[in-house]
């Protein structure tokens, strides 16, 4: 026997042995996260007494599962809640955050890969660098010029200056400019410059070029935009806390409700529904856009 082909041998045996370790790498992280949402799920079934006796049991023991915590979530009063309210309120502030991210994000990116002009490398340097500051740390600085502009200008309760301010400081995100960067790497020059010499300009190439080579990596930054903006606390917490419950977000609006239920336990089990409800939307979404998800995560680490 040759030794290439003991070495083809090697090799294919290594590789066995090294998919068998990843998946079983991947199987317990898999399950060490659905552990936790099952978890979840069925507590949000429980009543209070089933929680406090039987806290360890993933399900409703003895079949006495209740939809009573989602009721107490929807109906208070014995009428319809804010929840429509809350779930619109999220769904705009979402949709716009991500139009506002990419409309950012494409438009700055294709000028730093496609456009030349003196200290671009510099300057994606700098914003790369930046990743390693934590976002949390410029929110005291944004409210302050949010709490000026609106006292100046009397606006800090108008939904609509309060809702500018929830979409427009997260628009420009360097992470996302740093993954259509690494997508319009692997786009060939070739293409761009063939169309400059015919006579295109930029705005038609962004269009009709490289925006359709992007599509994957367009939905990926769609989906990371309109998850991290539908679980935002902090952000909304700070600028709507006071402002009355119609304006707020499902995620700032969950905080507060478990105090409808004045049972310490029974709390428990309507806090596991109403997170269980919040992860509804974000969990369809995933399901029917989760294999562009995973091309658009293949582009963005493609290069020339």
């Amino acid at each position: 026997m040759s030794s290439k082909s003991i070495q083809a041998k090697r090799f294919n045996k290594d590789k066995k042995i090294s998919k068998t370790v990843a998946g079983i790498i991947l199987f317990i992280v898999s399950v060490l996260w659905v552990i936790p949402f099952i978890y979840m799920v069925g507590m949000s079934f429980k009543t209070g007494s089933d929680v406090l006796n039987n806290p360890t049991h993933f399900f409703p023991t003895h079949g006495n599962w209740t939809l009573d915590n989602y009721a107490n979530f929807i109906i208070r009063d014995g009428h319809l809640d804010n929840l429509p309210k809350w779930m619109i309120n999220s769904i705009i502030i979402c949709v716009l955050s991500a139009i506002n991210t990419l409309f950012l994000c494409l438009t700055a990116t294709y000028a730093f890969c496609f456009i030349r002009f003196k200290g671009a490398k510099a300057i994606v340097s700098i914003l790369i660098a930046s990743m390693a500051v934590p976002g949390v740390i410029g929110m005291t600085a944004q409210f302050s010029i949010y709490a000026s502009i609106g006292k100046a200008l009397n606006l800090t309760s108008n939904p609509i200056y309060l809702y500018a301010w929830l979409i427009l400081p997260g628009g420009a995100s360097v992470f996302n400019i740093y993954l259509i960067k690494n997508c319009f790497n692997g786009i060939p020059k070739d293409i761009i410059e063939s169309a400059r010499s015919d006579g295109a300009k930029d705005f038609r190439i962004f269009i009709s070029i490289v925006l359709p080579l992007a599509r994957s990596t367009i939905l990926l930054i769609v989906l990371f935009t309109f998850t991290g903006c539908w679980n935002a606390l902090n952000w909304p917490q700070l600028l709507l806390t006071g402002k009355g419950e119609g304006l707020q977000t499902i995620t700032l609006a969950l905080t507060g409700f478990t105090n409808v239920v004045g049972d310490p336990w029974a709390q428990k089990a309507v806090s596991m529904s109403t997170a269980t409800f919040s992860l509804i939307p974000v969990i369809i979404l995933f399901i029917f856009t989760q294999n562009k998800m995973i091309d658009g995560l293949a582009t963005t680490g493609v290069k020339n």
